[in-house]
């Protein structure tokens, strides 16, 4: 248990960096429950494990500065639970949601505590110190990767129950506090994601996402289904009108020839 519970914490660290440093894929919960499974001997139960909690973080992304829950923890120690008791997908299910959203908590304290680095980073770079600039930047690595397996390690080894303790130890004030500042997170998502899109006659469009999201509780797959089709509606649209226009000059060009 022991060599599974180290395996699972860095496999969990790794597949978090990659959903902030890339996100390819590999950190959603097909491919994280198919690796868990990997790991533990059951790669069939992992990748049917994964597959059910796909459908439960489908539309979970982070947008702008907003911090999500940690889809890729909560399949971590999910997938592993189901297959170790053997209880399959429905304990996974109970698992993921709760695991996910404390992971959320330690998520945003660790980016909080990141921001040190980030002043140290900002010197080094002014006194041209770029090798104790790079090492800035791996100081955040290291907390990221503790924060991560400061959850899956116990949890794995210990069982679940260690998780919920270490949890009730936390402050009441301080979850309070981190769940406070995890609300406002979205708005300066929100804010920064303005500032990007310095394209007035896209506001119109962020708005209407953003209404629909807000007030018509569509989620964020249906948000993007309705900007797909109208992305598809207004480019047929374009193009048909661009070729009006190629067959008028087509036209008029002719025209002008057989006059002369």
């Amino acid at each position: 248990m022991l060599t599974q519970a180290l395996l699972l914490s860095i496999l969990a660290s790794l597949l978090s960096i990659e959903w902030m440093n890339g996100h390819f894929g590999l950190s959603r919960p097909l491919l994280t429950g198919m690796l868990t499974g990997l790991v533990l001997g059951d790669m069939t139960q992992g990748i049917m494990i994964g597959a059910t909690l796909q459908l439960i973080f489908m539309g979970i992304n982070g947008v702008g500065a907003a911090v999500p829950p940690d889809q890729t923890i909560g399949t971590v120690i999910a997938t592993a639970f189901a297959i170790l008791s053997g209880e399959g997908a429905e304990i996974a299910l109970t698992l993921a949601i709760p695991v996910a959203v404390a992971a959320q908590a330690l998520d945003i304290f660790g980016r909080t505590f990141c921001t040190v680095f980030i002043h140290m980073a900002d010197k080094f770079a002014q006194k041209g110190e770029y090798r104790k600039l790079e090492m800035a930047h791996y100081a955040g690595l290291l907390v990221h990767f503790a924060r991560v397996s400061v959850i899956v390690f116990p949890a794995i080894y210990f069982g679940v129950d260690a998780v919920q303790n270490f949890i009730a130890m936390v402050p009441q004030p301080v979850l309070r506090g981190l769940e406070v500042s995890g609300g406002m997170l979205p708005a300066v998502g929100f804010g920064m994601l303005l500032t990007m899109l310095d394209i007035p006659y896209l506001f119109p469009f962020y708005f209407i996402g953003f209404a629909l999201a807000t007030f018509g509780g569509f989620s964020t797959i249906g948000v993007t289904m309705v900007a797909v089709c109208v992305a598809l509606v207004i480019d047929y649209y374009k193009r048909n009108r661009g070729s009006s226009d190629n067959s008028s000059t087509a036209r008029d060009d002719l025209d002008a020839l057989m006059e002369d």
